[in-house]
């Protein structure tokens, strides 16, 4: 049972806050793959993490998201087919004092039409002989929202050709080891926004008419996490649940938002062999949709101003992603230490990584219809 305390590390060190989390010298290559039949999305990352001296750390990745759709979330009457591409890189440096840790990062995101600058910093401490650790993370992000159609909103400047839109948020974290075999965490998280939230290019029918959206939402999140580990089985579970709900905070007697979430996991890890491990996870996730959304095939000719649920209000939508959504996310992964390679010529480069593949289909309720994830990665220390 020597591998026993490791896989409880590993199972703990999922619940811990990212602020607590100190980076190793490594090398991570992961690729993810998206496709539901209308969408696709290739994404290849990379990250690097190196300790310093003195207790300081640094951690950067870049990434590529290649999107290809002619996804019902553009609006369009018929299939529209484009590709997109979005850049991000990140870069974070963290420093520990004995049982604190403080981090600050940077990260930018630019594609054709969306471009986002993030500054965030959390500090975790832990407590009482290292049983607990509580987290506080916040930061801003100043966005723009680009247009390349005709749609002119009220928040385009005289020669620009975009909308502001900034976000201040702000999460607390508390986990807390309950026994050798048990830990739990709770988590609270709330983003406030402001600016131009709608999708640009999104109209509805009328298809004259374009979409249209408060200016402000608070976004708010609660959720509680527990893992247990079972050396005699070498096996760990984990059961996770999560509560969204959203708000104008201009607006809170007649709040047009409204829009509420559930999200149920569950995850099994188990030890195949002394280098193979096996992850089972299976989510349900449960959203109902904001006042203002409308159902264009039962209500074809609602528009803002005239949703049946909010006459009086001059915001309406018929984005399939804000309507009353239900998923079912079952997933295989497979995480293997590649030890077995240091026998191998050329291959025992490898030997002291791990790699990773994870298989998972979404099953869909809404326009999007069901979706397939392929997920594969490398981990090197160097």
């Amino acid at each position: 049972m020597k591998r026993a305390p490791v896989l409880l590390l590993a199972l703990a060190g999922t619940l811990v806050p990212r602020a607590a989390a100190r980076a190793d010298n490594e090398i991570t290559i992961r690729g993810a793959y998206y496709r539901e039949p209308s969408t696709r999305v290739i994404q290849p990352v990379v990250e690097i993490a190196k300790d310093l001296p003195d207790g300081f750390d640094v951690r950067a990745h870049y990434l590529v998201d290649t999107i290809t759709s002619a996804s019902a979330a553009t609006g369009t009457g018929a299939d529209s087919i484009f590709t997109e591409i979005r850049n991000e890189v990140a870069l974070g440096v963290g420093k520990n004092w004995n049982r604190t840790r403080v981090t600050l990062s940077y990260k930018y995101s630019a594609e054709s039409d969306y471009w986002s600058h993030a500054v965030w910093a959390s500090v975790a401490q832990r407590l009482w002989a290292d049983t607990a650790t509580i987290g506080l993370s916040g930061g801003v992000s100043l966005d723009q929202v680009g247009f390349r159609g005709l749609r002119t909103p009220d928040c385009l400047k005289l020669g620009s050709t975009s909308c502001p839109l900034n976000s201040v948020f702000g999460g607390f974290a508390y986990t807390q080891v309950l026994s050798p075999v048990d830990v739990a965490q709770i988590n609270l998280d709330a983003t406030g926004m402001w600016g131009f939230l709608e999708n640009p290019y999104r109209t509805y029918p009328p298809m004259s008419m374009y979409e249209v959206f408060p200016d402000d939402r608070l976004r708010t999140a609660f959720s509680v996490r527990y893992a247990h580990y079972i050396p005699e089985a070498q096996s760990g579970i984990q059961l996770q649940y999560r509560y969204y709900h959203d708000f104008d905070p201009t607006n809170f007697s007649a709040d047009p938002w409204g829009l509420s979430a559930s999200t149920v996991e569950a995850r099994i890890y188990h030890q195949l062999t002394r280098d193979l491990e096996i992850r089972l996870l299976y989510r349900q996730y449960f959203q109902q949709p904001p006042a203002f959304w409308c159902d264009v095939p039962i209500n074809p000719g609602c528009t803002a101003g005239t949703t049946p649920t909010n006459a009086a209000w001059k915001y309406a939508s018929a984005d399939p992603a804000l309507g009353p959504v239900r998923t079912e996310y079952p997933e295989v992964k497979l995480v293997w230490d590649a030890d077995a390679l240091r026998a191998v010529p050329f291959f025992r480069w490898f030997a002291a990584g791990t790699f990773e593949i994870s298989y998972g289909h979404y099953f869909q309720n809404n326009a999007f219809g069901n979706a397939h994830v392929l997920q594969t990665g490398y981990t090197m220390p160097y």
